[in-house]
């Protein structure tokens, strides 16, 4: 059977998978549907139809709450590109519908911040990443916004240059991807930027087409996944022009850059990468595997056909499980769970196009 994953790249409005500093233990805060325990699960929603949703996954009893921003809201939240746990509060990320919105933990707005530029037109609001009491976003008009999470006011900016993605913070720095959507080779970038200041440090040079994936592993080093070249398509010369799907490994104080091993979406837990990898036009790689960062030896993870559509991998902090995200063409999105050695353990049905699963820590 011939699996090809959704690949993100060709879809860059419809899509989102990061993780955002998590340090809110309650996301209840005394309403029923809301879990007590266990996940946020983002859904991005079908193209222009309202349909993005947040519902709370409860870990213990196995169940999966309505979605909590219409319940306490009374409306939609139209597109879902990102959400962003920190504190007390949520940030809900909209491209669309270029807005940030903050939410307390059962879902209800706060305040909605219209993201738009001097000249009224849309910024497209894309990734978040928290620290320091800050969340910083990134957006389409090639800006990264920090916005102060007390006063819940943008307080500055940086420009940088072309269409950024996902960005991880640490150490008092960011790293925001580039990520063009071309292949002409020039999307290839990893900015760092200081924090404090909002200027750039570096431009880091990486495999082209960095996108959503981007993260601190468990040894502070940063990972991204680029996507590469559409590799296999039809307009491309021959195999000697493709560039595949790729994880590397950004070492936050020198900046050295290493490649580790092909890869759509990766997931961190000690020394192991859990990791699904496709390339849209040669489905005959697809597969699922655990990749050993010590020992550089790689481990079949689960057979990828057990899984119609997979979009998204993402490790439980609280247990040893693994979470695979299932998105079928014109259904409802499930997400499937296995226990760290790839035994399948459970499923639940979730929203429209799931595209994270966002967990709760103590």
């Amino acid at each position: 059977m011939k699996k090809a994953f959704y690949y993100l790249a060709l879809l860059p409005l419809m899509t989102g998978l990061v993780s955002c500093e998590n340090n809110d233990p309650n996301p209840n805060d005394g309403n029923p549907e809301v879990t007590t325990y266990g996940a946020y699960i983002v859904n991005t929603g079908n193209w222009g139809k309202n349909d993005g949703s947040i519902q709370g996954y409860d870990a213990k009893t196995s169940t999966v709450s309505e979605d909590i921003y219409k319940l306490q809201n009374q409306k939609g939240i139209g597109d879902l590109q990102d959400l962003c746990i920190y504190g007390s509060k949520l940030y809900a990320i909209s491209t669309t519908s270029s807005k940030i919105e903050i939410l307390e933990k059962n879902g209800k707005i706060i305040k909605n911040i219209p993201m738009m530029n001097d000249a009224n037109q849309p910024k497209k609001p894309r990734y978040a990443a928290a620290g320091g009491g800050y969340v910083f976003i990134t957006a389409y008009d090639g800006t990264v916004s920090k916005l102060d999470t007390v006063s819940m006011e943008i307080i500055s900016s940086v420009k940088l240059d072309g269409y950024l993605e996902n960005l991880s913070y640490t150490k008092g720095k960011l790293f925001v991807n580039k990520s063009d959507y071309n292949m002409d080779g020039t999307g290839n970038t990893v900015y760092v930027v200081n924090a404090e200041t909002m200027e750039k440090i570096k431009d880091i040079t990486v495999v082209v087409n960095p996108y959503t994936q981007s993260f601190v592993g468990n040894d502070g080093n940063i990972y991204i996944v680029s996507n590469g070249n559409y590799a296999g398509a039809e307009w491309l010369p021959d195999e000697s022009s493709w560039v595949y799907g790729t994880l590397q490994q950004i070492n936050s104080d020198t900046y050295e850059v290493k490649e580790i091993c092909n890869a759509t979406y990766a997931t961190n837990r000690g020394d192991k990468m859990y990791i699904l990898y496709s390339e849209y036009y040669l489905p005959d790689r697809a597969k699922c595997f655990v990749y050993d960062l010590k020992t550089k030896e790689e481990k079949k993870f689960i057979d990828i056909n057990e899984i119609s559509t997979p979009g998204g991998i993402i490790a439980d902090p609280n247990s040893n499980d693994i979470y695979i995200i299932n998105n079928p063409s014109g259904q409802l999105s499930e997400v499937y769970i296995y226990d760290e050695n790839g035994n399948f353990k459970s499923k639940f049905e979730t929203g429209a196009y799931t595209t994270n699963v966002k967990f709760v820590t103590e």
